[in-house]
């Protein structure tokens, strides 16, 4: 019973069993998706989503939500094929194209923090905006012949080491930056504080619209990166290129632990819920179903994931409320340690 209560309540522990559990089912029907080439391919095609949902995680423990993720990782692709095109460096190029993703994000979190833009409005409304920029810019047409040898190895599409690709590297340090940044630093603590109560945060002094802001800098440079892979692994740039990375990225941090409501998330989640959604997806593909119907499969994921959500929340409540009977505390104590110690 404690297991199962375990297993429903944390949501890294929920995740990685729901790997386990979808690893085993689809090896029995699908031998093909255990084999090593075709789990490497799982873990490869998930970076993307991984870093955008990195990011997407700081929001969401902010107590926001972007959904622009997708047209800016477009929009910084672009930016980075057009200045190649331009015959400029490809280190100037990169940092065009990073420029470009901190500026959304930095135009987001002014919309939300100065105007009193509800978020949702604010970044649905870069997202049409970026993605008509790159649109226009483009014309309609793919971007095409930019290539240059490097960016294939910045894709991935050229291991840099055995099999270890640039991509890879790129994300663990993404992971390692903002896991510590959570975990460690005061920044992390005043997002998680002001994910879970802005007026409380206000109240203590916290500055909560520069720490909304610093959220959406975050997530804006995480699209900027995302941008610069995907223009290497694709090597074209059509102006529909982030479309239904939003959805992806959403449902990899929810999937992950991370909250709607704010306060709550992972890293680690977001990392394992990126990987299980891009395992979902390709078991759709092995079994011969469309590729138009993935971003159906997202939506449903995302679904089942806030509904998991919530139940976990509410067995972890039903525990403290049990926990506290025992003890003969009143339950807000216990809720306060669990916040403090989370």
């Amino acid at each position: 019973m404690q297991l199962a209560t375990a297993l429903l309540s944390d949501p890294i522990i929920g995740v990685v069993g729901m790997i386990v559990l979808a690893a085993a089912v689809t090896a029995i029907a699908l031998p093909v998706f255990i084999t090593g080439s075709n789990l490497y391919n799982v873990v490869e095609t998930s970076l993307v989503v991984m870093i955008l949902a990195m990011g997407m995680t700081v929001v969401l423990i902010s107590g926001g939500i972007d959904l622009s993720v997708g047209s800016t990782m477009a929009l910084s692709a672009g930016t980075l094929g057009q200045a190649m095109l331009a015959g400029l460096p490809l280190i100037v190029a990169f940092l065009a194209a990073l420029v470009v993703g901190v500026t959304i994000g930095l135009l987001n979190g002014l919309m939300v923090t100065r105007l009193g833009l509800p978020d949702f409005v604010a970044t649905l409304a870069m997202f049409g905006f970026a993605g008509g920029i790159l649109y226009i810019w483009t014309q309609g047409v793919p971007l095409i012949g930019y290539m240059v040898p490097e960016l294939y190895v910045v894709g991935g599409l050229r291991p840099l080491l055995g099999t270890v690709t640039v991509p890879m590297l790129i994300a663990l340090v993404v992971a390692l930056a903002l896991g510590g940044m959570l975990a460690l630093t005061r920044t992390g603590v005043h997002l998680f504080a002001v994910g879970s109560s802005s007026s409380g945060s206000l109240q203590s002094g916290l500055k909560v619209g520069r720490t909304r802001l610093l959220a959406y800098v975050i997530s804006g440079l995480c699209a900027g990166i995302a941008g610069i892979i995907m223009a290497g692994r694709q090597t074209t740039v059509p102006a529909d290129l982030g479309s239904g990375y939003e959805i992806q990225a959403i449902a990899a941090a929810v999937i992950g632990g991370a909250t709607l409501s704010g306060g709550r998330g992972r890293i680690l989640g977001a990392i394992l819920g990126s990987v299980l959604l891009a395992g979902v997806l390709n078991i759709i593909f092995l079994a011969g179903v469309p590729s138009s119907y993935q971003d159906i499969v997202s939506g449903g994921v995302l679904i089942a994931a806030v509904i998991a959500n919530r139940l976990g929340a509410s067995i972890n409540s039903r525990v403290r409320r049990r926990n506290a009977s025992k003890l003969g505390i009143d339950e807000l104590d216990t809720s306060s340690m669990s916040a403090a110690t989370s």
